[in-house]
C-alpha cells in the first residue's frame, strides 16, 4: 500500500495538467470494464492471475517514471503517459482491494488506516531530499508497490477464537431495494463532492515555482495522510459497533465542505486547505474500501469486490465531469455550480443522515418491544403453570399476572375496575394458597417456577 504515496506524486513534480478529464475518463472505464467481466465470468479474481499482476506493476512503474522524467507538455505524448499512469495505478488500487476484501472489514480497516500512516510519513520524508534525489526515491517507490504485490501471498494460519478482527462491518440491514438505495446513497454523495475538489488543487499550483515552498506543501499533504490515517483506526476502534454510517454523513460531508471553501479563500490559507483536502480525501477513499462490507452476500453478483470498484469507478467518473467542466466554463459560472452541487450534496446528506437515525431508533424500539412482549410471554407461561398447579380462581389468575409485573393493590382495582378491597381480599386468597407472606415472596416463587420450566 505504499501505492498511496505513488498515486499523489511529490507536490514539487505536480502541475495542473495532470488533472486533464481523459485520463480519469479512461480509467473508470477500465474498471467498469472488470466489473463486467465479474458479472460474465461470476467468482474471477483477476488478481489470482500472476500475468495480470506482473504486467500492472510494470505498466504502473513505467508510467510514473515517464511522469517524473518527461516534460508535461500540452501534446499527444504527455496525455497518453498520464492515461497510462491512471490506468495502471487504477488497476493497482484494484488488485490490492481484491487482495484485501477476503481479510474482513476490520483487517482491511487496520491495512488501510497503516497504509496512510506509512505513505504520510513517507511523503513528508521525500520532502527534506532535493528535487533530483526525490524523484529517484519517488521512482523507486511504483517498483517496490508492485513488487511487493507480486511476490504477496494471502495469510494463512490458525486464528484465535472470536478474534474481534473478524467481527464484519455492522451490516446498513441491505435487505430490501430501498436499503440498498440508502447504502448507495451513502457512497455517493461525499464522492460526489470530490469532483470540485480536484480543481480546487489550482488554487495552490502557482506556489510551487519556489522549492522551499513545495516542500512545505508536500509535508502538508504527508500530514493530511497521516491525519486520515488517525481518523480511520479512531473509527475502528471507537465507533466500529456502534454509529460507523453515521460518521461518514455526519463528519466525513461537513470536513469535505470546509475543505472546499478553504481552497477557495486566500492563498495564505493553503497549509490548512491542503491537509483537510487530502485527509478527507484519504478519509473517503477509507469509506470506499468498506463498500463491500455494506451489502450482504446474497446481494452481491458475481466477485465480492464489484462495489468497490463501483464506487471507485463513479468516483472517477465525477472527476473526469468537473475536470471537464472547469476547461470549458467560465470561473465565475463554474464556481457557482460547484457550490450549487456542494450545498445540494450536504442537505441531502443531512436528510439522509436523518432518515438513517430515525430508521435506527424505529428498529431499537421495535427490538425492545418485541423483547418486552418476549418477556410477558415467559411471565405469562409461569403464571399459567403456578395457577394450574394450586388450582387459582380465573381472577385469582389475572392478579397473579398483575401481581408478577410489580404492579401494586391500586393499579390493579383500577386496571380490573373493582374496588381495593375486593382486590386485598383477593390477593390475601392467593398468597394462601401459594403459602407466601408477600409480593416479593411471590416474585422468587415465580423465578424457581421459571427455573423448573427451563429443566424440564
Amino acid at each position: 500500500m505504499v501505492l498511496e504515496v505513488q498515486r499523489m506524486p511529490v507536490a514539487r513534480f505536480v502541475s495542473f495538467s495532470m488533472f486533464a478529464p481523459l485520463p480519469y475518463a479512461v480509467e473508470a472505464a477500465a474498471m467498469l470494464a472488470i466489473v463486467v467481466l465479474y458479472r460474465v465470468r461470476g467468482a474471477l479474481r483477476v488478481s489470482d492471475l500472476r500475468a495480470v499482476r506482473v504486467t500492472v506493476a510494470l505498466l504502473s512503474a513505467a508510467a510514473t517514471w515517464l511522469l517524473l522524467y518527461s516534460p508535461l507538455a500540452d501534446d499527444g505524448l504527455a496525455l497518453a503517459a498520464l492515461v497510462l499512469y491512471r490506468v495502471a495505478t487504477g488497476l493497482l488500487l484494484v488488485l490490492w482491494g481484491e487482495r484485501l476484501v477476503p481479510l474482513g472489514a476490520r483487517r482491511t480497516a487496520c491495512a488501510f488506516a497503516a497504509a496512510c500512516l506509512l505513505s504520510g510519513l513517507l511523503t513528508m520524508v521525500l520532502a527534506l531530499f532535493s528535487g533530483e534525489v526525490a524523484r529517484v526515491l519517488l521512482g523507486a517507490l511504483p517498483v517496490a508497490a508492485g513488487g511487493l504485490f507480486v511476490l504477496y501471498r494471502p495469510l494463512v494460519g490458525k486464528r484465535r477464537a472470536n478474534d474481534e478482527l473478524d467481527q464484519p462491518l455492522p451490516r446498513f440491514a441491505c435487505s430490501t431495494l430501498k436499503d440498498r438505495v440508502v447504502a448507495v446513497s451513502l457512497v455517493a454523495l461525499p464522492l460526489l463532492c470530490r469532483g470540485p475538489m480536484v480543481t480546487s488543487q489550482s488554487s495552490w499550483m502557482g506556489l510551487q515555482g519556489d522549492a522551499v515552498m513545495a516542500a512545505f506543501i508536500q509535508v502538508a499533504i504527508g500530514c493530511g495522510i497521516v491525519a486520515a490515517g488517525l481518523i480511520a483506526l479512531l473509527v475502528v476502534k471507537r465507533v466500529w459497533n456502534r454509529s460507523f454510517i453515521l460518521v461518514y454523513e455526519l463528519f466525513v460531508l461537513p470536513v469535505t465542505f470546509v475543505s472546499f471553501y478553504t481552497s477557495q479563500a486566500s492563498g495564505d490559507l493553503w497549509f490548512l486547505h491542503m491537509l483537510i483536502v487530502d485527509s478527507t480525501y484519504k478519509v473517503t477513499l477509507f469509506y470506499v474500501m468498506m463498500t463491500p462490507f455494506l451489502f450482504p452476500k446474497g446481494a452481491r453478483k458475481g466477485n465480492s469486490s464489484t462495489p468497490l470498484l463501483c464506487s471507485f469507478a463513479f468516483m472517477i467518473a465525477i472527476r473526469a465531469l468537473f475536470v471537464g467542466l472547469h476547461a470549458s466554463l467560465s470561473a465565475s459560472l463554474y464556481a457557482s455550480l460547484t457550490v450549487v452541487v456542494v450545498l445540494a450534496t450536504f442537505a441531502a446528506g443531512g436528510a439522509l443522515s436523518f432518515l438513517i437515525m430515525q430508521r435506527q431508533a424505529t428498529r431499537r424500539e421495535a427490538g425492545e418491544a418485541a423483547a418486552a412482549e418476549a418477556v410477558r410471554a415467559g411471565l405469562e407461561e409461569r403464571c399459567a403453570a403456578v395457577a394450574a398447579r394450586f388450582e387459582l380462581t380465573p381472577r385469582e389468575r389475572e392478579i397473579l399476572v398483575l401481581l408478577a409485573q410489580n404492579y401494586r393493590a391500586p393499579y390493579i382495582a383500577e386496571k380490573l375496575v373493582v374496588s381495593q378491597s375486593t382486590v386485598k381480599t383477593h390477593m390475601r386468597n392467593l398468597y394462601g394458597k401459594l403459602d407466601v407472606h408477600s409480593q416479593a415472596e411471590l416474585l422468587l416463587g415465580l423465578d424457581e417456577e421459571a427455573q423448573s420450566i427451563t429443566t424440564d
